[in-house]
């Protein structure tokens, strides 16, 4: 990896940080308790298909660490839940970006799926309340309008990048 695109991928990391304490002091008001839409898949959706799938692990899990160490939540349960559904997602989201017939839409509404299903699964372990596995139709349906949402601003800078990459 050249210099130039470290600091890049640095850069994307502390974009990703700024969107995700940005996103953490609007609550949004839903039916599922602890509902985010997720803004700073933005930036790891951008360097899945700027720069590959290797750099997509590193921008989302040095934000999810570095986000948490700057929140004061390094190693409790929100670090858990984030930690959990960002490694189920960037899976799902590197499998569906390797096959041919998924889009980036497909790609961010797996992604934000998974990441959901990542949270209850994580939740469920540690609190052992199966109960909230009851939420998990509504937050799939959720995840599906954020990730399309995401996919659609993400394909935009994607768009406008073009021919500015550093590779």
């Amino acid at each position: 990896m050249n210099v130039k695109k470290s600091v890049i991928l640095a850069f994307l990391i502390a974009l990703g940080i700024i969107f995700q304490l940005v996103e953490s002091f609007f609550p949004v008001v839903m039916i599922v308790p602890g509902y985010k839409i997720g803004i700073a898949n933005i930036v790891g959706l951008f360097a899945l298909y700027a720069y590959g799938p290797k750099d997509l692990c590193v921008v989302c899990l040095g934000r999810i660490f570095l986000a948490a160490l700057l929140q004061g939540t390094l190693f409790s349960v929100s670090f858990a839940l984030s930690f959990t559904g960002g490694i189920l997602s960037k899976l799902a989201m590197i499998v569906a970006y390797r096959l041919p017939w998924f889009s980036i839409y497909g790609v961010s509404v797996l992604g934000a799926c998974f990441h959901n299903v990542g949270q209850v699964l994580a939740i469920t372990f540690v609190y052992q309340q199966y109960f909230m596995q009851l939420f998990l139709p509504v937050l799939l349906a959720l995840s599906i309008v954020a990730g399309l949402c995401i996919a659609l601003l993400a394909g935009q800078i994607l768009r406008r990048m073009k021919g500015r990459l550093i590779r």
